[in-house]
């Protein structure tokens, strides 16, 4: 019966729609939902499968991707009314695009793939900036690593400054404080924290009182607890289940039957990750069908309770 639920498991993948990373090409549209209706949010694992194929054509970890796209609109590209959200200061759609000329303006409005392609390669170049702060020795797979990348999103205003110049305390109404907070949240279930960076307001010399970007006077930090990208896991990849009581579902979905696992048990990646089955799920992660390391069991995990096996 084990077996058999592997094998009905694998099958069902590729009808609910699943990714491999290592193919990103050939699972970069996301057809099986359907075609997306004019002036019309797609469902919300829609959106799920084309934030997270857009973010790994350019190589942003989709965990990112997702968590800006709901700070800036909610994973809406159109209001109640069918219009496109546009801001007061210009920004369109799902990405909230401003000031970038170089992408077709109606595009942008009228079609949410177009935008979230753009705002993953306006992300992408900040990425690239050579002025913003890197963690030392991370590559771009490293969550953490993208943290001045998606301040400069928003802007590297004094008003996103990781922490208060006149007290030194930490800056929770930055841009990228609640970004990384919704990505905890969301990817994650606040099951995870992601790694503190040694912040001193010597990194940052600016004027509070005045809209004049930040100039960074540290290039790099040295981060310990450092979180890699979920969606890199291939077929026989070990991961470990991160806290107690966690489901292994049988089917990706939260409504499916569960077995409760233990922290730290040992489960084998059995092939490509699954959106959940329930199209309007708000669930941002995804499920990944694994075995036990004993081959006793098999089904669904969600991402957001695993990592990777050093």
């Amino acid at each position: 019966m084990k077996v058999q639920l592997l094998r009905v498991g694998i099958l069902a993948c590729f009808m609910i729609f699943c990714w491999s990373y290592e193919d990103v090409s050939a699972a970069s549209t996301c057809e099986p939902y359907g075609e997306i209706k004019p002036n019309q949010n797609p469902s919300r694992q829609h959106i799920n499968c084309l934030l997270t194929n857009a973010a790994l054509k350019e190589n942003v970890p989709p965990e990112v991707i997702k968590a800006v796209a709901i700070q800036e609109s909610g994973w809406k590209q159109f209001d109640g009314n069918g219009q496109p959200i546009i801001a007061q200061d210009g920004g369109i759609g799902i990405m909230q695009i401003t000031n970038q000329p170089q992408f077709d303006q109606q595009k942008l409005k009228y079609d949410i793939n177009y935008n979230i392609e753009a705002g993953v390669k306006v992300l992408h170049s900040m990425y690239q900036r050579t002025d913003l702060p890197k963690v030392k020795a991370a590559e771009p797979e490293v969550i953490e690593n993208w943290y001045f990348s998606v301040m400069a999103y928003n802007g590297t205003k004094p008003a996103n400054s990781p922490l208060y110049k006149a007290t030194g305390q930490k800056n929770l109404n930055a841009y990228q404080e609640k970004v990384f907070s919704i990505l905890e949240q969301y990817s994650f279930l606040n099951d995870t924290k992601l790694g503190q960076f040694p912040f001193s307001t010597a990194d940052f010399e600016y004027d509070p009182n005045t809209s004049t970007n930040i100039i960074f006077k540290k290039k790099e930090y040295t981060l310990t607890n450092l979180h890699s990208s979920i969606y890199h896991l291939k077929t026989g990849d070990q991961v470990l289940v991160t806290r107690d009581g966690v489901n292994l579902r049988s089917k990706p979905t939260s409504a499916s039957s569960g077995k409760p696992l233990s922290k730290n048990t040992n489960l084998i990646i059995q092939g490509n990750a699954a959106y959940d089955e329930s199209v309007d799920s708000s669930n941002q992660f995804v499920w990944y069908p694994v075995k036990t390391a004993d081959q006793k069991l098999v089904g669904y995990i969600s991402s957001a309770y695993i990592m990777k096996k050093l």
